[in-house]
C-alpha cells in the first residue's frame, strides 16, 4: 500500500509541474508577443507621420526654389547664371602678349592663357549691350590648346535684358518649359566672327523670344551660344582672298512659363521651327 501512495504521489507531482510550466511558457510566448507588438505599433504610426512631414518640407522647399528660379529669370535688376551669352576665339599664343612681352613658358601656357582670358573675353559684352542687355559682365571663362596649337577661349557673360520678358504670375499651375535651336543663317558658309554677325544672331533669339511672349504671355531668352569654327586651308584656297576662316555658328534656348496642359517641350520646339521656317 505504502508503494502505491508513493507512485500516486510521484504521478500527481509530474502532472503538477507540467501544467506549471506549461503557464509559465505561455506566459512567456504572451510577453514575447506584446514585445514585439508594441514596437510595431509604434514603427507603424512614426510612418504614418513622417511621410506627411517629409512631403511638406519637400513641397515647401519645391515652391521656394521655383519662385527663386522665377525670380532669377525674370528680373531685369540683375545679371545672373539664368541668362547667359557664350562666347569664343580661337588665337596664336602669341596674341595674347603685349607688345615686347616675352613669351612664357611652354608649360605654363595655360595658366598664363586663363589668366588673361577674362580681360579678353570680357571686350565681347559689347556685342551684348547692343543686343540684349543693359548691363553685362563675365561669369565664367576658360582656356585650352586645340590640336592645331592655337588657343581656344570660352567665356559665358550674364547680362540685364532690356526687353520685355512677360508676367509669370498670371500663369495657373505653371511650369519652366524649355527648348533650344540653330539659328538660321543664309549663304554657303556660316556668317563671320565679327560684331555684326554676332549682334545679329542675339537680336535675331530675341526676335524669336518676343514672337513666343507675344503668344504665351512671357518668354525668357536663357543661352545664347556664339561657338565658332575655324576653315581649314583647303577651304580657304577656294574663296576670295581675305576670306574670314572664323566663322559663327549660333543657336539658342528658350525658357517659357506655361500650364503643362497648353504647351509642353515638344511644342515649344516644334512652335519655334515653324518661326525659324518663316523666314
Amino acid at each position: 500500500m505504502m508503494g502505491l501512495r508513493i507512485l500516486a504521489f510521484s504521478i500527481g507531482l509530474v502532472v503538477i509541474l507540467s501544467m506549471v510550466a506549461l503557464n509559465l511558457q505561455g506566459t512567456q510566448t504572451s510577453l514575447l508577443v506584446g514585445n514585439e507588438v508594441a514596437p510595431d505599433d509604434a514603427m507603424l504610426s512614426d510612418a504614418a507621420e513622417a511621410p506627411a512631414t517629409s512631403r511638406i518640407s519637400t513641397n515647401g522647399a519645391a515652391i521656394m526654389r521655383r519662385q527663386l528660379e522665377l525670380h532669377a529669370l525674370f528680373t531685369h535688376e540683375e545679371t545672373n547664371a539664368q541668362r547667359v551669352v557664350t562666347v569664343s576665339e580661337i588665337i596664336e599664343p602669341t596674341d595674347l602678349l603685349d607688345p615686347g612681352e616675352p613669351a612664357p613658358d611652354p608649360v605654363f601656357l595655360p595658366l598664363y592663357a586663363e589668366a588673361r582670358a577674362p580681360a579678353r573675353l570680357i571686350r565681347y559684352c559689347a556685342d551684348v549691350l547692343a543686343a540684349l542687355g543693359t548691363q553685362c559682365d563675365i561669369l565664367h571663362s576658360s582656356a585650352e590648346l586645340n590640336r592645331e596649337g592655337k588657343l581656344v577661349l570660352t567665356g559665358r557673360l550674364g547680362f540685364r535684358p532690356d526687353a520685355e520678358l512677360g508676367d509669370p504670375s498670371l500663369v495657373t499651375d505653371g511650369r519652366l518649359i524649355a527648348a533650344s535651336i540653330a539659328l538660321p543663317h543664309t549663304g554657303d558658309l556660316h556668317p563671320p566672327n565679327d560684331p555684326a554677325a554676332r549682334i545679329a544672331a542675339m537680336q535675331q533669339a530675341q526676335a524669336f523670344c518676343d514672337m513666343l511672349r507675344a503668344e504665351y504671355g512671357n518668354c525668357v531668352l536663357t543661352r545664347t551660344d556664339l561657338a565658332i569654327e575655324e576653315l581649314w586651308i583647303t577651304d580657304l584656297e577656294v574663296l576670295p582672298a581675305g576670306t574670314n576662316p572664323q566663322r559663327l555658328i549660333a543657336s539658342a534656348t528658350f525658357r517659357v512659363y506655361a500650364n503643362p496642359a497648353t504647351l509642353d517641350r515638344v511644342g515649344l520646339r516644334k512652335r519655334l521651327e515653324d518661326l525659324t521656317a518663316g523666314l
